[in-house]
């Protein structure tokens, strides 16, 4: 009951939060402001992650996810910057940072369950697919289309595991790891037609922020069900 508890509370208000937090980014003028509250909603979920950990004192978890959240938010913080100025620079910087953060989550994945062939089947399909829809017209990228093949292969591989660990050794902790790297991959599907797609819209990036901090809350949170 504690824990559940617990989870209420921190998705109150972390609820709270992320709403000021889009109705900043709904602004037309929002990007004067975006770095600062793009930065305090991915600070929010470094928050819940300690809280979580805290709570169920859960060491070795701690130190195994740690890295991965600390990435994601140096990714966010770059990301953030390179939407106020358009650097290409720091976008390649936050997706670096992301690669790096969905590296230290697979691990933490796999020492609950060794890898498998059986894991790398979605993955393999996921580069073909993403392979197909850009390399029609509709979609620019340029030099980075290898960049986006090999950051595809690993966020499916993330979603891929957790599943794969959600059906085999099914738990309230696995499931809700499983659903917050289900709404993880899908953020990051957006991020081709938030970046890259030629005819762009404004709701495509609300998506992205909404799937992105609701799956990251929900991998935070996750220690107290473990």
């Amino acid at each position: 009951m504690e824990r559940w508890i617990w989870s209420l509370g921190m998705a109150v208000f972390y609820g709270v939060l992320f709403l000021w937090f889009l109705n900043q980014v709904k602004k037309p003028d929002y990007k004067k402001n975006y770095v600062f509250v793009k930065t305090v909603q991915s600070a929010a979920f470094l928050l819940m992650f300690f809280v979580a950990a805290g709570v169920r004192q859960d060491i070795l978890n701690f130190w195994l996810m740690l890295p991965a959240f600390v990435c994601c938010f140096a990714g966010d913080v770059m990301l953030a910057f390179y939407n106020k100025i358009r650097k290409k620079r720091l976008f390649l910087f936050g997706l670096a940072a992301f690669l790096l953060g969905h590296l230290f989550f697979i691990r933490w994945l796999n020492r609950m369950q060794p890898p498998t062939i059986t894991d790398v089947i979605f993955p393999a399909i996921a580069v073909i697919g993403v392979f197909v829809v850009t390399g029609t017209g509709s979609f620019h990228t340029g030099r980075l289309r290898p960049c986006i093949l090999i950051y595809s292969f690993f966020i499916a591989y993330l979603f891929a595991k957790s599943m794969h660990i959600a059906l085999s050794i099914p738990s309230v902790h696995h499931m809700v790891c499983a659903v917050g790297s289900l709404l993880f991959m899908v953020s990051d599907i957006s991020i081709l037609f938030l970046y890259f797609y030629k005819n762009k819209n404004r709701k495509v990036h609300l998506f992205n922020l909404t799937t992105y901090y609701v799956g990251i809350f929900l991998l935070a949170i996750s220690p107290l069900f473990h």
